[in-house]
């Protein structure tokens, strides 16, 4: 698969202190769904900011869709990249949900008449059809964040970055939003790059980045990543309980899978149990 994007050496820091990012390296494969984790001050959020060129990076290199991330490619690679933000609210402009997604649609030139069918396509498959003359600021987090996440999608994006966008909702409102960006993966020809907390999210992903200290510690497949259970709690990291739990039936000598379906590990337990 080609790539979507390809970070090299990458270094920033905020002040003289020490590197917030500190010469990493990773790659992200079209159409694919990463997550990237990390303790707080870990820089994960700062490396969504340069992948949008939010912010400048000291040295690296990032290509977007093989293009280089410079000053003279910004606007090319806005075309390319979008975010949806940890406060949807910060990223509301109109008065409406209509007009807040026909914003993007404006700044990209989209003529007027045929901006109607493409907002009302994506409030759909946001499920935001009933509230397009709504008000943003008075929908609920979950709703607040499906407008952010219909605005992007309508500017026709290849990468859409998710910054912690699920952090300040209801464990309701969190999972409403990990099924629509799961959804979203799956339907779409969508690169998702996801920082979050939310160890869930990332067993639904493709892909994980570990992030500790402004340097790439881990990265692999949620099962590769979740086997090395000390490794993340040293970095004060989670795991499912299901992995925790596979993992101490594996070093009692049990074998089950990694997996997030704990009926099938149950099965599997049953099987091992039966055998013996």
């Amino acid at each position: 698969m080609s790539k979507a994007i390809e970070v090299k050496n990458l270094k920033y820091r905020y002040s003289d202190d020490s590197l917030t990012i500190d010469d990493i390296s990773f790659s992200i494969e079209k159409g694919s769904y990463t997550t990237i984790i990390g303790h707080n001050g870990s820089g994960k959020s700062t490396i969504a900011k340069l992948l949008l060129g939010l912010l400048e990076k000291q040295s690296g290199s990032i290509l977007i869709d093989g293009i280089e991330l410079n000053y003279e490619n910004l606007d090319q690679i806005r075309n390319k990249i979008g975010i949806v933000f940890q406060n949807p609210d910060n990223q509301f402009i109109g008065s409406t949900v209509r007009d807040d997604i026909a914003f993007g649609l404006e700044n990209h030139c989209v003529e007027r008449e045929k901006m109607d069918p493409i907002i009302e396509s994506f409030a759909k498959k946001v499920n935001m059809t009933d509230f397009l003359e709504s008000e943003p600021t008075k929908l609920s987090g979950g709703q607040k964040q499906r407008v952010a996440i219909a605005s992007v999608l309508a500017m026709d994006l290849k990468i859409i970055v998710f910054d912690e966008a699920t952090s300040m909702l209801d464990p309701t409102g969190k999972r409403e939003i990990n099924r629509l960006i799961k959804e979203l993966h799956e339907e779409n020809e969508i690169t998702i790059i996801s920082i979050t907390h939310d160890i869930e999210e990332v067993a639904q992903s493709d892909n994980v980045l570990v992030i500790d200290n402004g340097r790439l510690a881990m990265s692999g497949s949620p099962e590769k990543v979740f086997s090395k259970e000390k490794v993340m709690v040293k970095m004060k990291l989670d795991i499912p309980f299901v992995y925790k739990l596979g993992n101490s039936l594996r070093a009692k000598g049990v074998k089950v899978s990694n997996t997030l379906d704990l009926e099938r590990m149950a099965d599997e337990v049953c099987q091992y149990i039966l055998k013996k």
